[in-house]
């Protein structure tokens, strides 16, 4: 893979760069895609051990209440942008559902190619606490190329303690992600720096211990008066591209199941134990 010089893109902050990555042959290996070749404008996640994603700002909502599509910027450790994450979602579903609507989010590299796609099917009880196999879990797949399935998160049992389910294309699980007791809907989440949500596996071997999906503290006027949010994803050391992907669809699940409705739920907290 080949890195073109680092160049600013208008209407972005000066700090922020854009890396656009060249297919380079015989680069990617086998184990990167688990046991297939990643598209070129993937290979870029082989390389690096952590992902920021963080939702955008939308103003239009914040001043007029007006429901728009979610956006996402996804940059590495040090800001380097991406990917872009838009969501696509008809206007009835964001009013009436919020963030236990359907939705299709296309994500894209920086030459504005489509190399993703994470979707999920609305489902009339989903994100309840103790959810129903099959009927009420929570659930995304993502495809990468966006006609090829990569793997899937499942929403699993627990008693309103947080925990999913990474498969891969073969519905085989993968890893499995638990999240803290105290879930942040409001006054709960302004106790913490961080709300950790840890990633590991029965099936995948982690010599260097498993990976981690954080939930940030933005500071108190973004999280009280703006919708946005941010992630940092820690990936496992040596797991392949469709895991890391995998791993960002997981990210943008917890974010819709936990974290969307924030403003709407006002001061409202959860704090639960696990089965």
């Amino acid at each position: 893979m080949q890195v073109s010089p680092v160049v600013h893109q208008p209407g972005h902050a000066p700090q922020q760069t854009v890396i656009i990555t060249q297919p380079h042959a015989g680069h990617t290996t086998s184990s990167q895609w688990g046991g297939g070749v990643a598209p070129p404008s993937l290979q870029v996640l082989a390389q690096v051990p952590q992902l920021m994603i963080k939702r955008e700002i939308s103003w239009i909502k914040v001043c007029s209440g007006w429901e728009t599509n979610a956006e996402y910027q996804i940059t590495d450790a040090a800001g380097n942008l991406l990917f872009r994450a838009k969501e696509e979602s008809d206007l009835g579903s964001r009013y009436r559902l919020l963030g236990t609507r359907g939705f299709k989010f296309r994500i894209f590299d920086n030459s504005n190619a489509e190399v993703m796609r994470v979707n999920r099917h609305f489902k009339a009880c989903q994100g309840m606490c103790c959810a129903l196999k099959d009927y009420c879990e929570n659930e995304v797949s993502v495809l990468s190329p966006i006609d090829q399935v990569a793997g899937y998160v499942h929403q699993t049992n627990s008693c309103c303690v947080p925990k999913y389910k990474i498969l891969d294309s073969h519905d085989r699980e993968m890893m499995k992600v638990k999240g803290p007791c105290c879930v942040a809907f409001g006054i709960c989440g302004l106790c913490c720096n961080k709300q950790k949500f840890d990633v590991d596996s029965d099936t995948i071997s982690m010599p260097n211990g498993g990976g981690m999906i954080s939930k940030v503290w933005s500071g108190i006027i973004k999280e009280l008066l703006t919708d946005s949010v941010d992630f940092q994803i820690d990936f496992p050391p040596g797991l392949d591209v469709k895991g890391r992907a995998s791993m960002m669809g997981a990210a943008i699940l917890v974010d819709f199941n936990l974290w969307y409705n924030r403003r709407a739920w006002g001061f409202a907290f959860a704090s639960c134990v696990s089965f």
